[in-house]
């Protein structure tokens, strides 16, 4: 069967169908390898044999699905994070514990506006 050519010719799709024809190759050669076992478990009388290696490199390719979806779900709650702590505005107050902070007597920061009763000038 020949092989498809990429409708897109940018480096982007380029990259894309080189990473999908790199995962079905990889695909490919794990298939042969885990045929190549059975066949070596079926030859040495392995009672089940074919039934273990492949209930076996099912249960290893769940493993790694697992791991995957479990990586991905706390790097998605990691960025979640910080894109919530960045959105929050810090209010940096001169003077801690002050709770009208637009009152002019806590403010420290332009003293010149103000005059000695604490109302602009």
């Amino acid at each position: 069967m020949p092989t498809q050519q990429p409708v897109q010719n940018s480096r982007a799709h380029r990259w894309a169908y080189a990473c999908g024809l790199s995962v079905k190759r990889s695909y490919r050669r794990l298939k042969t390898f885990e045929s190549r076992v059975v066949e070596r478990a079926e030859t040495a009388g392995v009672p089940a044999g074919k039934f273990l290696v492949r209930g076996s490199f099912l249960t290893a390719k769940f493993a790694l699905f697992g791991a995957f979806l479990f990586v991905s779900f706390w790097l998605f709650v990691l960025m979640c994070t910080i894109v919530v702590f960045a959105a929050v505005p810090f209010q940096g107050s001169d003077t801690p514990d002050s709770d009208d902070l637009d009152d002019p007597m806590h403010r420290t920061s332009w003293p010149e506006r103000y005059d000695k009763w604490g109302s602009l000038k």
